[in-house]
């Protein structure tokens, strides 16, 4: 697997790169911003861009509009992008980056203190599987509603709520939750008609964008009234 790294912090950055490269992942370009990052990605024809999602000059979502501009050129490069924020909608954004969108993952970047986790959501990219922060879905679940009909689930449907908002094809939540494919198909369908989700959606990595983008809406909502920015909206700046 060959990675491009984008990341601003030239210590991390590098301990990312040595890192990394003593889990079989062949690291081809590192960057420090937007020019530096495209410049690579040209260069190097990289499996997966793993990438800050702020870094230079304004720190805000560079790393969203790299992601955007490399899959514009190149549709099949693997994005993994790396956030303190614990916010959907920049989920949601690298969902929507393509018409069937595949490829991308959105990871907490705690997760760079967890080398196997991190080659493990690189993997999953790269082979075209969507990766979500079990935090940012678990965050999700916990949020308080009125009337939550997440009440209505049991607990195994709860479990397949969450892998399936995570990213995983049918197959995917099958492996996890150590079952029949068949189980999880019966499952799904009692989840999408009790919260009225979306249908669509085989187990195939080019639908499982409509599936997520419809449990990451209905976790999103917040009838409760409380607040419905961001989890992290007041954790700082990522660096």
């Amino acid at each position: 697997m060959r990675v491009v790294i984008v990341e601003d912090q030239g210590l991390l950055r590098d301990a990312l790169a040595e890192g990394l490269s003593t889990h079989q992942v062949e690291v081809v370009g590192l960057a420090r911003d937007h020019r530096e990052a495209l410049a690579a990605i040209d260069r190097s024809a990289p499996d997966v861009v793993l990438l800050d999602i702020r870094l230079p000059p304004d720190f805000t979502d560079e790393g969203l509009a790299i992601a955007e501009e490399a899959r514009s050129r190149y549709p099949d490069v693997a994005v993994l992008v790396l956030s303190q924020y614990r916010e959907v909608a920049y989920a949601e954004r690298l969902l929507n980056m393509q018409e069937h969108c595949h490829a991308v993952g959105y990871l907490l970047k705690e997760r760079v203190g967890n080398l196997t986790e991190l080659v493990s959501a690189l993997q999953r990219v790269a082979a075209g599987e969507i990766v979500i922060d079990p935090d940012v879905i678990a965050a999700l679940v916990r949020r308080p509603r009125v009337q939550d009909p997440l009440e209505t689930l049991t607990a195994y449907e709860r479990r397949a709520l969450t892998l399936l908002a995570e990213g995983r094809s049918n197959l995917g939540i099958a492996q996890v939750l150590d079952c029949q494919i068949s189980t999880v198909e019966k499952h799904l369908s009692n989840i999408t008609k009790k919260l009225g989700l979306a249908t669509a959606g085989t187990g195939k990595s080019r639908h499982v964008n409509v599936r997520v983008l419809a449990a990451l809406a209905f976790l999103r909502s917040n009838p409760s009234g409380g607040p419905s920015t961001s989890e992290g909206a007041a954790a700082a700046t990522d660096a």
